[in-house]
């Protein structure tokens, strides 16, 4: 077994404090690597020896200035502590370069060995000596100490310097920077500590990727180690960079985990930490970022450092609901539209006091207050819904957006005669949100599927439509909001959509239907339904932009590949156009 040997500077070499050409390789050094260490060659010299200058608090100052220059903060009180300043890195072995970068990754190595043998710090030493006073002797004086001189006037200690580490940009962040990261502790050593994960482990070492909740699992320990005591006993929350950091710390260790990126050109860590959601701005995404929010809503209120605002009540005048009893008056016929429309505008502290009542039924306060939001083929709906989002976005129409769901699937749903109706389903069926079947003894599997967003049902004989959707709605009052389609199984006919033993009727338009639908979950302050959730942020996200990032790793996937298929569509299109002129 070879011995580690550090060999010194010979003590006849400290004549030249600018040199480090005197040294010669001799083999690899068997912790560092690829790296080379070297030894200084005796030197034929017979000068005494050179005093170099003391650590004072402006060369540590200097130190630590060119470290964090060159990207090596975190080395920073490794050199405090060992007496490192800009006046020894000329007699710095690459031993002691793997004795102060032990623990942290292999770039920190690099570097500094590049740097030092380059001579970037040499313009540093040059302007620190110049403020040193020149010797006129060689000759050694016997050293006193303090205490056998009382008049020395003493020195006043160098304040200890502390690196502060700033804020790394997405591509530069350096998983060394994560706080409370031991030296010898590393993500296996954590992980394998849990007796529970040690099946998941071995497949991580094998080198594959474990299911999702495997990775949650994961992703819960790692964090709880790392931020679980700081976030509930110090109210401590991490920084961006501390969460980024452990994300790249995973997936060093774990490399094959860069499959579980969330798009192709999304970076490799994304599944776990994204940085604002892969936008300019937003919140930040991933696994890690999920968990340590849930630990911050632990923290008690009177200990979290950020508090959210309260509500503001809304004070009500006489004359707001003396306008919404004077509109709620008015008979729902064409001639009152414009009227209508424009005093549930002028309401519209009203309709947010009654959103603010969580103790009652909004949906039937709503209702009551405003009967016209049931009117106008859910015209109403939609304006109100433009009112509370004010960065709506309504240049790409909905239905050019259902058609590209057409090229999803060649096959799915092709009985389904409405094009736009078969296009949503598809989508829906490619974000995995299909599969639950309510009356699968009555349907048809494709019936059974689609019926989280519309149902289709016969209208009796001699019986007018509107008598057989009340009927309809009496016998399912606790049903998730939906679309009815009085026709045939997959034909088309009037439609109305039904929610909390209401309806309203939309017309023969699958499109407008369906753009009221998922309206009416934020004028009504209806939960989403878990089946229609995936597709609702789909729409909010894509379509209208009212919010910047998705939470679902499925609804980003689709949302890229909605994306090229545009771009593929209109491509198609600009070549026909041009071939037909």
């Amino acid at each position: 077994m070879q011995t580690e040997i550090k060999t010194e500077p010979a003590d006849d070499c400290w004549d030249d404090p600018l040199h480090i050409n005197n040294y010669l390789d001799t083999g690899e050094l068997s912790q560092a690597g690829p790296s080379r260490f070297r030894i200084r060659l005796p030197s034929t010299d017979t000068n005494n020896g050179f005093r170099l200058p003391d650590v004072t608090g402006s060369s540590r100052d200097a130190t630590n200035r060119l470290l964090q220059q060159w990207g090596l903060e975190a080395l920073c009180e490794r050199f405090t502590e060992h007496l490192i300043d800009v006046n020894v890195l000329d007699y710095i072995l690459d031993v002691d370069i793997v004795d102060l970068c032990r623990g942290l990754p292999i770039r920190y190595r690099l570097v500094l060995r590049h740097n030092l043998q380059n001579g970037y710090h040499r313009r540093v030493i040059i302007t620190e000596q110049s403020k040193q006073p020149t010797q006129k002797s060689t000759t050694k004086r016997p050293q006193t100490k303090d205490h056998e001189t009382p008049n020395r006037k003493k020195k006043k200690p160098a304040v200890p310097v502390t690196p502060t580490v700033p804020c790394p940009s997405q591509s530069g962040v350096d998983p060394s920077q994560i706080v409370r990261v031991e030296e010898d502790v590393s993500i296996h050593d954590i992980l394998a500590k849990e007796p529970k994960f040690r099946q998941c482990l071995n497949d991580l070492e094998r080198g594959l990727v474990p299911e999702i909740m495997a990775l949650r699992f994961m992703n819960r320990i790692l964090t709880g180690y790392f931020f679980e005591e700081r976030i509930l006993e110090q109210s401590d929350y991490p920084r961006k960079d501390e969460k980024h950091a452990l994300a790249l710390k995973i997936l060093e260790t774990y490399p094959q985990l860069e499959r579980t990126r969330i798009t192709p050109d999304a970076p490799k860590e994304s599944y776990f930490f994204w940085i604002n959601g892969g936008k300019e701005k937003g919140p930040h995404t991933g696994l890690i970022e999920y968990r340590t929010t849930n630990l911050r809503r632990e923290v008690p209120p009177e200990k979290r450092r950020f508090l959210r605002a309260e509500k503001k009540q809304i004070v009500l005048s006489d004359s707001i609901r003396e306008k919404a009893s004077h509109i709620a008056s008015l008979p729902p016929v064409p001639g009152n539209e414009q009227a209508i429309s424009d005093g549930m505008a002028e309401c519209m502290d009203l309709h947010l006091s009654i959103l603010q009542q969580t103790e009652s039924n909004q949906a039937e306060v709503l209702v009551s207050t405003f009967p016209h939001l049931l009117s106008y083929g859910g015209r109403m709906v939609q304006q109100v819904f433009k009112r509370f989002h004010s960065n709506y976005d309504e240049s790409t129409p909905i239905d050019k957006f259902l058609v590209l769901g057409l090229l999803l699937d060649a096959h799915a749903f092709a009985q389904v005669e409405n094009k736009h109706i078969r296009a949503t389903l598809r989508i829906m069926k490619k974000l995995i949100m299909i599969g639950k079947k309510e009356e699968s003894d009555e349907m048809s599997t494709e019936e059974a599927e689609a019926s989280s967003l519309i149902r289709w049902i016969k209208c009796n004989e001699n019986e007018l439509e509107i008598y057989t959707v009340q009927q309809y709605v009496s016998e399912r009052s606790n049903t998730a909001p939906h679309i009815v389609c009085l026709a045939d199984v997959f034909r088309e006919g009037n439609m109305y959509i039904i929610f909390q033993d209401k309806f309203i009727h939309c017309g023969t338009s699958a499109v407008h239907s369906m753009d009221v639908l998922f309206k009416l979950f934020t004028v009504f302050a209806i939960p989403v339904p878990v089946m229609l959730r995936k597709i609702h942020e789909l729409l909010m996200v894509y379509l209208w932009k009212i919010t910047t990032s998705c939470k679902s790793v499925t609804v980003s996937k689709m949302m890229a590949k909605l994306e090229e298929l545009d771009v593929f569509n209109q491509n198609d299109s600009n070549a026909n156009s041009g071939s037909t002129s």
